[in-house]
C-alpha cells in the first residue's frame, strides 16, 4: 500500500477520490493539499508514492510550476485529473510524462483507470509526450501570463528581445497554437 498527495484547491473532488480509493487497497493514505500549502507538499513528495493534481484552470500555471519545482522520486506517478485537452497542455508545460485520468468519467471508470495506473499499465491511449517546455521557455511564459511585455522580460532575464521572441514561438509551437492565440491560451490558463 502507497501513500497519495492530492493537489488541487478544491476538496470537493479529493473528496470524492478519497471515497473512491477507501473501498480499495491502493493507497492508505490521500493527503489534500492546495496551492496555498505547497511547503508541506515538497517536504512530503519524497515519502510519496503518488500525486494525483486537479489543475484549475485559472490556476493552471501555479500547478505547472510547483511540479516543476518537486524534488520527485523517479518511481513517484504523477497523475492528473482534468479533461483531455487541458491534460495536454498541462503535461507539455510540466515537461514530463504525467498519467491521465479523465474528470468527466464514472468513479467505477475512476477507480478502474486508477488501478491501471498503479499496476504500471497504460489504462488509455493519450498523446505522448513529444516535446518538453524548457526551463527558459516556461519562464518566458510566467512572465507573459502576468502580462508582461517581450521587451520587459528582455530587460529582466537579460537576454535580446529576439531571442524572448523565439521562445515565445517554440512555446507556441510545442502547445500547439498559433503565436497569436497564444496569449489567449496562457491568460486562459492562468490567475485572474
Amino acid at each position: 500500500m502507497s501513500k497519495a498527495i492530492f493537489l488541487g484547491d478544491s476538496i470537493y473532488p479529493w473528496l470524492g477520490m478519497r471515497e473512491i480509493l477507501r473501498g480499495s487497497s491502493l493507497y492508505i493514505d490521500i493527503a489534500y493539499h492546495s496551492s496555498q500549502t505547497l511547503s508541506a507538499v515538497q517536504t512530503q513528495s519524497h515519502e510519496t508514492d503518488c500525486i494525483i493534481i486537479n489543475p484549475d484552470k485559472s490556476d493552471f500555471l501555479k500547478y505547472a510550476r510547483i511540479i516543476r519545482n518537486m524534488a520527485i522520486r523517479p518511481s513517484t506517478t504523477i497523475i492528473v485529473l482534468a479533461d483531455e485537452a487541458t491534460f495536454s497542455i498541462f503535461q507539455t508545460v510540466c515537461g514530463m510524462a504525467l498519467q491521465f485520468l479523465d474528470q468527466d468519467t464514472s468513479l467505477d471508470q475512476l477507480l478502474q483507470t486508477i488501478t491501471c495506473i498503479t499496476n504500471n499499465k497504460k489504462p488509455r491511449n493519450i498523446k505522448e509526450l513529444q516535446t518538453k517546455i524548457t526551463t527558459n521557455e516556461f519562464n518566458v511564459m510566467m512572465m507573459l501570463a502576468r502580462g508582461w511585455s517581450l521587451t520587459q522580460i528582455a530587460g529582466v532575464s537579460q537576454k535580446s528581445e529576439k531571442t524572448i521572441g523565439a521562445y515565445k514561438s517554440n512555446i507556441a509551437r510545442k502547445l500547439g497554437k498559433s503565436n497569436t492565440r497564444l496569449k489567449y491560451t496562457i491568460s486562459h490558463y492562468s490567475q485572474p
